[in-house]
Protein backbone atom coordinates (compact mmCIF):
# COMPACT_ATOMS: atom_id res chain seq x y z
CA UNK A 1 0.00 0.00 0.00
CA UNK A 2 1.28 3.51 -0.49
CA UNK A 3 3.63 4.62 2.21
CA UNK A 4 4.68 1.34 3.45
CA UNK A 5 8.06 1.24 1.44
CA UNK A 6 10.13 -1.80 0.36
CA UNK A 7 12.45 -2.22 3.19
CA UNK A 8 15.67 -4.06 2.83
CA UNK A 9 15.03 -6.96 5.18
CA UNK A 10 12.63 -8.46 1.98
CA UNK A 11 15.61 -9.33 0.31
CA UNK A 12 18.03 -9.97 3.01
CA UNK A 13 17.08 -12.07 6.06
CA UNK A 14 20.59 -11.62 7.81
CA UNK A 15 19.68 -10.74 11.05
CA UNK A 16 23.17 -9.26 11.94
CA UNK A 17 22.80 -7.38 8.81
CA UNK A 18 19.44 -5.70 9.01
CA UNK A 19 19.07 -5.56 12.88
CA UNK A 20 22.67 -3.50 12.26
CA UNK A 21 22.42 0.68 13.35
CA UNK A 22 22.32 2.13 10.12
CA UNK A 23 25.95 3.91 9.13
CA UNK A 24 26.60 2.58 12.69
CA UNK A 25 24.02 5.55 14.49
CA UNK A 26 20.81 3.80 16.12
CA UNK A 27 19.38 6.88 15.92
CA UNK A 28 19.08 6.83 12.30
CA UNK A 29 17.01 3.54 12.35
CA UNK A 30 18.40 -0.13 11.61
CA UNK A 31 19.89 -1.43 7.89
CA UNK A 32 16.99 -3.76 7.42
CA UNK A 33 14.54 -0.65 7.46
CA UNK A 34 16.68 0.97 4.08
CA UNK A 35 13.27 1.30 1.68
CA UNK A 36 15.21 -0.28 -1.18
CA UNK A 37 11.80 1.08 -3.48
CA UNK A 38 12.93 4.64 -3.31
CA UNK A 39 17.00 4.00 -3.48
CA UNK A 40 15.82 2.05 -7.06
CA UNK A 41 13.49 4.98 -8.45
CA UNK A 42 15.69 7.48 -7.39
CA UNK A 43 18.98 5.95 -8.96
CA UNK A 44 16.57 5.04 -11.83
CA UNK A 45 16.04 8.76 -12.34
CA UNK A 46 19.48 9.96 -11.89
CA UNK A 47 20.76 7.35 -14.95
CA UNK A 48 18.01 8.92 -17.14
CA UNK A 49 18.72 12.36 -16.09
CA UNK A 50 22.88 12.18 -16.96
CA UNK A 51 22.20 9.28 -19.57
CA UNK A 52 20.07 11.90 -21.77
CA UNK A 53 22.64 14.81 -20.92
CA UNK A 54 25.62 12.37 -22.08
CA UNK A 55 23.56 11.68 -25.03
CA UNK A 56 22.51 15.10 -25.79
CA UNK A 57 25.47 17.32 -25.37
CA UNK A 58 28.55 16.09 -27.98
CA UNK A 59 25.35 16.84 -30.38
CA UNK A 60 25.41 20.47 -29.07
CA UNK A 61 26.02 23.34 -32.32
CA UNK A 62 26.57 26.70 -32.65
CA UNK A 63 26.27 26.68 -35.82
CA UNK A 64 22.60 26.27 -36.81
CA UNK A 65 19.73 25.13 -34.83
CA UNK A 66 20.58 21.87 -34.02
CA UNK A 67 18.13 18.90 -34.03
CA UNK A 68 14.95 18.31 -31.66
CA UNK A 69 16.97 17.48 -28.89
CA UNK A 70 19.04 20.24 -28.68
CA UNK A 71 15.97 22.47 -29.16
CA UNK A 72 14.24 21.09 -25.90
CA UNK A 73 17.77 21.45 -23.90
CA UNK A 74 17.90 25.66 -25.02
CA UNK A 75 14.09 25.71 -23.97
CA UNK A 76 14.31 24.03 -20.70
CA UNK A 77 17.84 26.12 -20.55
CA UNK A 78 15.64 29.56 -20.88
CA UNK A 79 12.94 28.68 -19.02
CA UNK A 80 15.60 27.73 -15.72
CA UNK A 81 17.67 31.21 -16.59
CA UNK A 82 14.00 32.84 -16.51
CA UNK A 83 13.05 31.58 -12.80
CA UNK A 84 16.15 32.33 -11.40
CA UNK A 85 17.44 35.47 -12.82
CA UNK A 86 13.67 36.67 -11.75
CA UNK A 87 14.84 35.53 -7.94
CA UNK A 88 18.22 35.90 -7.85
CA UNK A 89 19.45 38.99 -10.23
CA UNK A 90 22.95 38.61 -11.65
CA UNK A 91 23.99 36.08 -9.50
CA UNK A 92 22.01 33.60 -10.69
CA UNK A 93 24.22 31.38 -12.92
CA UNK A 94 26.04 30.20 -9.74
CA UNK A 95 23.21 28.75 -8.72
CA UNK A 96 21.52 27.92 -11.85
CA UNK A 97 22.87 24.10 -11.87
CA UNK A 98 21.58 23.18 -8.65
CA UNK A 99 17.90 24.54 -9.68
CA UNK A 100 17.63 23.21 -12.74
CA UNK A 101 18.90 19.71 -11.15
CA UNK A 102 16.16 19.68 -8.33
CA UNK A 103 13.69 20.92 -10.88
CA UNK A 104 14.42 17.88 -13.25
CA UNK A 105 15.47 15.47 -10.55
CA UNK A 106 11.72 16.25 -8.62
CA UNK A 107 9.76 16.14 -11.93
CA UNK A 108 11.42 12.83 -13.34
CA UNK A 109 10.68 11.34 -9.77
CA UNK A 110 7.11 12.27 -9.66
CA UNK A 111 6.36 10.97 -12.94
CA UNK A 112 7.78 7.86 -12.35
CA UNK A 113 4.84 6.68 -9.89
CA UNK A 114 2.67 7.13 -12.87
CA UNK A 115 2.26 4.01 -14.95
CA UNK A 116 0.63 1.20 -15.50
CA UNK A 117 2.47 -0.02 -11.83
CA UNK A 118 -0.82 -1.96 -10.69
CA UNK A 119 -1.04 -4.15 -13.35
CA UNK A 120 2.13 -6.03 -12.25
CA UNK A 121 0.82 -7.41 -8.62
CA UNK A 122 -1.23 -9.56 -10.49
CA UNK A 123 2.07 -11.66 -11.04
CA UNK A 124 3.49 -14.08 -8.56
CA UNK A 125 7.13 -12.87 -8.22
CA UNK A 126 5.64 -9.28 -7.42
CA UNK A 127 6.43 -8.50 -3.79
CA UNK A 128 4.15 -8.83 -1.01
CA UNK A 129 3.82 -7.02 2.16
CA UNK A 130 1.87 -8.93 3.99
CA UNK A 131 -1.07 -10.05 2.56
CA UNK A 132 -1.30 -7.03 0.31
CA UNK A 133 0.50 -6.60 -3.06
CA UNK A 134 3.40 -3.76 -2.70
CA UNK A 135 2.45 -0.67 -4.39
CA UNK A 136 5.36 0.90 -6.44
CA UNK A 137 4.98 4.87 -5.99
CA UNK A 138 6.94 7.98 -7.05
CA UNK A 139 10.02 8.57 -4.82
CA UNK A 140 8.70 11.71 -3.70
CA UNK A 141 6.48 10.00 -1.22
CA UNK A 142 8.71 9.30 0.99
CA UNK A 143 9.81 11.91 3.20
CA UNK A 144 13.23 10.69 3.16
CA UNK A 145 13.69 12.05 -0.18
CA UNK A 146 11.79 15.46 0.18
CA UNK A 147 13.35 16.04 3.44
CA UNK A 148 16.78 15.31 1.83
CA UNK A 149 16.34 17.87 -1.16
CA UNK A 150 14.48 20.57 1.37
CA UNK A 151 18.19 19.62 3.58
CA UNK A 152 20.18 20.73 0.23
CA UNK A 153 17.72 23.93 -0.18
CA UNK A 154 18.07 24.88 3.62
CA UNK A 155 22.03 24.56 3.23
CA UNK A 156 22.34 26.56 0.09
CA UNK A 157 20.26 29.32 1.09
CA UNK A 158 22.35 29.43 4.23
CA UNK A 159 25.21 29.60 2.36
CA UNK A 160 24.30 31.68 -0.08
CA UNK A 161 23.72 34.52 2.75
CA UNK A 162 27.30 34.15 4.09
CA UNK A 163 28.83 33.88 0.85
CA UNK A 164 27.67 36.93 -0.44
CA UNK A 165 27.67 38.81 3.53
CA UNK A 166 30.45 37.13 4.73
CA UNK A 167 30.52 36.59 8.19
CA UNK A 168 28.63 39.45 9.14
CA UNK A 169 25.28 37.36 8.10
CA UNK A 170 25.52 36.12 11.47
CA UNK A 171 23.68 39.38 12.90
CA UNK A 172 20.22 38.58 10.33
CA UNK A 173 20.09 35.43 13.33
CA UNK A 174 20.27 37.84 16.03
CA UNK A 175 16.41 37.32 15.63
CA UNK A 176 14.58 34.70 17.15
CA UNK A 177 11.88 34.85 13.97
CA UNK A 178 14.51 33.67 11.70
CA UNK A 179 15.58 30.96 13.44
CA UNK A 180 11.79 29.86 13.06
CA UNK A 181 12.48 30.01 9.03
CA UNK A 182 15.11 27.46 9.51
CA UNK A 183 12.84 24.98 10.54
CA UNK A 184 9.55 26.00 8.66
CA UNK A 185 10.91 26.26 5.18
CA UNK A 186 12.64 23.15 4.96
CA UNK A 187 9.63 21.44 6.35
CA UNK A 188 7.36 23.36 4.05
CA UNK A 189 9.27 22.34 1.21
CA UNK A 190 9.59 18.92 2.40
CA UNK A 191 6.04 18.61 3.53
CA UNK A 192 3.79 20.18 0.66
CA UNK A 193 5.80 17.71 -2.11
CA UNK A 194 5.50 15.07 -0.18
CA UNK A 195 1.71 15.21 0.63
CA UNK A 196 0.72 16.68 -2.72
CA UNK A 197 2.14 13.61 -4.66
CA UNK A 198 0.83 10.98 -2.20
CA UNK A 199 -2.40 12.23 -2.47
CA UNK A 200 -2.23 12.11 -6.08
CA UNK A 201 -1.24 8.35 -5.90
CA UNK A 202 -3.82 7.78 -3.74
CA UNK A 203 -6.53 9.53 -6.01
CA UNK A 204 -5.05 7.36 -8.84
CA UNK A 205 -5.25 3.90 -7.00
CA UNK A 206 -8.93 5.12 -6.01
CA UNK A 207 -10.13 6.00 -9.55
CA UNK A 208 -8.64 1.97 -10.18
CA UNK A 209 -10.64 0.60 -7.84
CA UNK A 210 -13.69 2.28 -8.90
CA UNK A 211 -13.40 2.84 -12.38
CA UNK A 212 -10.77 0.64 -13.63
CA UNK A 213 -11.05 1.30 -17.88
CA UNK A 214 -11.74 5.23 -18.38
CA UNK A 215 -11.30 7.52 -15.48
CA UNK A 216 -7.49 6.54 -14.21
CA UNK A 217 -6.41 8.05 -17.37
CA UNK A 218 -8.01 11.63 -16.97
CA UNK A 219 -6.62 10.67 -13.39
CA UNK A 220 -2.96 9.97 -14.76
CA UNK A 221 -3.19 13.01 -16.90
CA UNK A 222 -3.89 15.52 -13.83
CA UNK A 223 -0.89 13.69 -11.93
CA UNK A 224 1.76 14.82 -14.73
CA UNK A 225 0.07 18.33 -14.64
CA UNK A 226 0.28 18.29 -10.62
CA UNK A 227 3.73 16.65 -10.85
CA UNK A 228 5.16 19.84 -13.29
CA UNK A 229 3.55 22.34 -10.94
CA UNK A 230 5.19 20.60 -7.72
CA UNK A 231 8.46 20.46 -9.46
CA UNK A 232 8.05 24.19 -10.78
CA UNK A 233 6.60 24.99 -6.77
CA UNK A 234 9.66 23.50 -5.38
CA UNK A 235 12.53 24.72 -7.46
CA UNK A 236 10.83 28.70 -7.45
CA UNK A 237 11.11 28.20 -3.62
CA UNK A 238 14.69 27.28 -3.63
CA UNK A 239 14.95 29.98 -5.79
CA UNK A 240 13.55 32.84 -3.55
CA UNK A 241 14.68 31.59 -0.25
CA UNK A 242 18.92 32.08 -1.41
CA UNK A 243 17.12 35.56 -3.47
CA UNK A 244 15.99 36.95 -0.05
CA UNK A 245 19.27 36.24 1.85
CA UNK A 246 21.64 36.97 -0.60
CA UNK A 247 19.83 40.52 -1.17
CA UNK A 248 19.90 40.91 2.55
CA UNK A 249 21.64 43.56 3.91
Amino acid sequence: MLGKNLPLSYFVHDSQICDAPFLGISALGKTGDLHVDTIALTLVSMVLILGTAAILTPRLTAENAGDLGQSLLEMYYDFMVGLTKGQMGDVYKKFLPLIAGIFIFVLINNFMGVGPWKALETFPWWPKLGHEPFELASATTDFNVTAGLATVALITYLGSGFWAHGLKYFKHYLNPIEWLDLVVRPSTLALRLMLVISADEILRSVSLTLVPWFLPTGVMAFELFIGVIQAFVFALLTSIYIGLTVSHH
